[in-house]
């Protein structure tokens, strides 16, 4: 069964980078965070000591405005994508599986900060 303790609150921090060895090496000796790579190596989670914190993505160019990223864990994301768009909120890109998570989509506030949803699913974790 999925545990519902952490819904509606912050799951994961997403931090673009263009080296992801020079970005994990930073943070490794500032922070001391544990480093594994995920989603084919476009992505390394970063966690303190076992509890996961965020990840750092793999991009050709750094956004501005766009990183860092904070995703958000919800019960149902169809059912909150929905309230957002009903609340005036904005698609930014396509609800997407994340392999052994769940799902997520990145949506924007009236005001066009983006911010992600998860649904993690029973086969996460």
């Amino acid at each position: 069964m999925i545990d519902n303790e952490g819904v509606n609150t912050l799951c994961h921090v997403e931090i673009q980078a263009l080296d992801l060895d020079r970005a994990q090496s930073f943070y490794e000796g500032l922070f001391g965070w544990t480093f594994r790579d995920f989603m084919g190596g476009s992505m390394r989670v970063f966690a303190s000591g076992d509890v996961h914190i965020g990840g750092l993505m793999k991009v050709d160019k750094v956004e501005a405005g766009r990183s860092p990223s904070l995703w958000f864990q919800v019960a149902s994301l169809d059912q909150t994508i929905a309230e957002a768009l009903k609340l005036g909120g904005t698609k930014l890109e396509e609800k997407q599986e994340v392999p052994g998570v769940g799902w997520s989509i990145l949506l924007a506030d009236l005001d066009g900060t983006p911010f992600g949803l998860v649904e993690y699913t029973e086969s996460a974790g």
